[in-house]
């Protein structure tokens, strides 16, 4: 397996995504393998989700899933491979 970091931005204000916030955590609920973490940023402008998958493709199909990125709610996202040392 190999580890995956997604770092997300907000690209509208927490109080308009009340509807899509239960479906992201829903939807990463199901994801959870031995190595997620997730969670929001403390000032709730985004959030980072680390989670382990066979490849990089794997990674991008489970990224393209999240409700965030399903209605277009993010101003920026990153998706790397992430090896902690």
């Amino acid at each position: 397996m190999r580890r995956f970091a997604f770092v997300y931005f907000m690209g509208t204000e927490p109080s308009e995504l009340a509807q899509v916030i239960p479906q992201h955590i829903r939807y990463w609920d199901a994801h959870r393998s031995p190595g997620y973490l997730g969670g929001p940023f403390t000032d709730r402008s985004g959030g980072l989700i680390v989670f382990e998958t066979d490849d990089l493709r794997s990674a991008e199909a489970i990224v393209r899933k999240d409700p965030f990125v399903e209605n277009d709610l993010l101003a920026q996202s990153w998706l790397k491979e992430w090896r902690p040392q």
